[in-house]
């Protein structure tokens, strides 16, 4: 297991969130086990389906015991290979380090493929892993279920995050993890109709694979807003597909500004993926629209310079929240053990960055810029310096 610091930067100021919401403070599989009853991985006191913000993070040593069993840990990842996933991994792999119990993290790469995903969740569950953390994204979420439910009956304690499972916590799997895609959809939607105003105008949507249930729940946030604004349309049917690597975006960018000349403002549900939008820009010799996306360092320290010879450019950022499988892991520890754990499974994330400074609670984009770290590093990330320079270096 990589081990390192377990020195978090406070949440408060790296996150900018939405007022405190929670619903349902009780577990939707809120049974605790008896003192001495060995813990079943559908039944654990952790707040499962609960909505709330990052105010309410626990700290692993709320969850981990001083002296029990160890723990074997497994995580699956439908993609693994983009900077947001070794992020992603590298914050479990953080968490994990605080919990001494935690003996082994074993990690699987789905490689945008289902079956090579699936296969390493049947795995692990044939191995006896006792945590399962899966990223079911390696096309539509449900088509992950029958290995899901299979690692679950075989006794391992399952939980996604980062993508809908479909299915249902407590009786597929334990719970489900995540920001609240269609939340987002909604955040970003409005931050663009405020900006384009009463004129309005035309719009594009980038997602990631074909199907990939974080990017149409983002997408079903936009239209919702747009429903209530006519004056702005939305140029893409569905959500046009990137597999969330920079190359893919940036030609399937050039591809719309050949189809659509007039563009006011772009999504995308993946900030790196951002960076070959703009590369579509340059290369076509067009000024830069609106921007909304999430987190990506380049996009923060380069934006200034950007900005000198692109004057319409404006940028929003949502958190990229590589840091939900730390929510992920404390819930299943909490489970493991028999304990409890309050945190919400679901986050509605507001803006966190915004370049002309109007969003509540946002940050600039130059003060969410991290100078030392690479350009494919994740401002919000609850990383610290050294192990982000350890990551990417």
């Amino acid at each position: 297991m990589k081990i390192m610091s377990n020195r978090l930067i406070p949440i408060a100021s790296v996150l900018a969130v939405s007022a405190l919401v929670v619903t349902g403070c009780s577990s939707t599989n809120s049974t605790a086990p008896e003192e001495g009853e060995t813990p079943n991985n559908l039944v654990a006191d952790i707040a499962a389906g609960s909505v709330g913000t990052v105010d309410q993070f626990i700290t692993m040593a709320d969850v981990c015991p001083e002296e029990g069993d160890p723990i074997t840990l497994g995580v699956v990842d439908g993609i693994g290979t983009n900077s947001w996933s070794k992020t992603v991994l590298a914050e479990i792999e953080s968490e994990a380090a605080q919990c001494p119990l935690i003996e082994s993290v074993e990690f699987v790469a789905g490689l945008f493929d289902l079956e090579t995903t699936t296969s390493g969740i049947t795995s692990l569950a044939a191995k006896g892993t006792d945590i399962i953390l899966v990223i079911p994204d390696a096309g539509p979420g449900e088509a992950h279920l029958p290995a899901i439910r299979q690692a679950t009956q075989a006794g391992s304690i399952v939980i996604n995050f980062a993508s809908d499972p479909q299915g249902e916590a407590g009786v597929d799997y334990l719970d489900y993890a995540d920001q609240d895609p269609k939340f987002v959809g909604i955040s970003k939607a409005e931050w663009i109709v405020d900006q384009l105003g009463d004129e309005g105008g035309n719009i594009v949507f980038l997602g990631g694979p074909a199907g990939a249930l974080v990017s149409t729940q983002e997408f079903a946030g936009l239209q919702e807003v747009l429903a209530d604004n006519p004056q702005v349309t939305l140029l893409t049917p569905e959500p046009v597909v990137t597999n969330w690597d920079p190359a893919q975006a940036q030609q399937a960018m050039a591809g719309l500004l050949a189809q659509y000349p007039d563009i006011d403002a772009i999504i995308a549900d993946y900030g790196a993926a951002a960076g070959g939008v703009i590369r579509a820009y340059e290369a076509a010799g067009l000024s830069l629209p609106l921007l909304a996306t999430t987190d990506d360092n380049s996009l923060s320290c380069n934006f200034e310079a950007l900005k000198e010879t692109n004057p319409s450019y404006e940028l929003a950022t949502v958190s990229s929240r590589t840091w939900i499988g730390r929510v992920a892991l404390r819930k299943a520890v909490a489970a493991y053990y028999g304990g409890s754990n309050p945190e919400p499974s679901i986050y509605e994330l507001a803006i966190y960055e915004d370049s002309t400074g109007t969003a509540p609670g946002s940050v600039l984009p130059a003060d969410a810029c991290l100078p030392d770290a690479p350009p494919d590093a994740t401002p919000s990330t609850l990383l610290t310096p050294d192990e982000i320079a350890a990551l990417f270096n």
